[in-house]
């Protein structure tokens, strides 16, 4: 039987899982993987929030901005790298919010 809890725990330890592979598979991936994968568990993890009772707007505001540019990994490192400064950038304009 499902509860509520368990399907909670069932979530994080999923996020926990992509987390510990993502960081073995790193050895060995392109160096901007880490990164993606580091913005991408951010995204994962503000979406499990809710359900334990933990939602914002600013909460929803970055990671909608995570999914829009998280992708720009695939175009070139400048690209990317600009998109995560913009992230930095609006995560420290929200932290008074």
């Amino acid at each position: 039987m499902n509860t509520p809890n368990r399907d909670l725990e069932k979530k994080f330890y999923e996020l926990v899982c992509y987390m510990v592979t993502s960081a073995r598979n790193l050895v060995a991936e392109t160096k901007l993987y880490g990164p993606f994968r580091l913005v991408d568990s951010a995204s994962r993890l503000v979406e499990i929030l809710p359900q334990v009772g933990v939602d914002s707007v600013r909460l929803r505001s970055i990671r909608q901005q995570i999914e829009d540019g998280k992708y720009t990994v695939m175009e070139d490192e400048s690209t990317f790298s600009s998109y995560l400064e913009s992230l930095v950038m609006a995560l420290v304009q929200a932290m008074d919010e």
